[in-house]
């Protein structure tokens, strides 16, 4: 119940502070907990997870909340780079386990292509609907001459 209480009047406390600290360096690089959770474990280890060992990490952190003494000395050592201004996000090495990584603002091949398709049948569709509203004025605005004035004009 204190708890709760607690939680009412202070509702920025933090009840894993560890959690916290991992989750704030997960951010600064820019990849999720658990991606932050392998490149720690490959900085301490030298070598990616295992499989069983994935599931138990994974088991440890996101469901009871328990950070790993390496993934806690690897966070602090990214804030601390991140305060000397010495921390790059979009290192390659802090992305390697990303599905496909691309900087912010950078678009994928793709997206390209597709964006210049789609301008170039905009463009196309454009000029083929103002021929065809050309070709067929029956207005005086703008002036406008057809086939059939073409012709009563020759026979006179």
């Amino acid at each position: 119940m204190m708890k709760f209480i607690d939680a009412l009047f202070n509702p920025d406390g933090d009840e894993f502070p560890n959690r916290t600290i991992v989750v704030d360096a997960a951010n600064l690089l820019q990849v999720g907990e658990f991606q932050f959770l392998q490149l720690a474990f490959a900085h301490w280890q030298g070598r990616d997870m295992r499989p069983d060992e994935a599931d138990a990490i994974f088991d440890s952190f996101m469901v009871r909340s328990e950070v790993p003494g390496w993934a806690l000395m690897y966070a602090r050592k990214i804030g601390q780079l991140d305060q000397a201004r010495q921390l790059d996000g979009n290192d390659p090495d802090y992305h390697r386990y990303d599905i496909e990584y691309r900087p912010a603002g950078t678009p994928s091949p793709q997206a390209g292509f597709i964006a210049a398709m789609v301008f170039l049948v905009g463009t196309l569709g454009g000029v083929f609907a103002l021929a065809s509203q050309s070709a067929e004025c029956s207005d005086q605005f703008p002036p406008c001459v057809n086939s059939d004035e073409i012709s009563d004009s020759r026979a006179q």
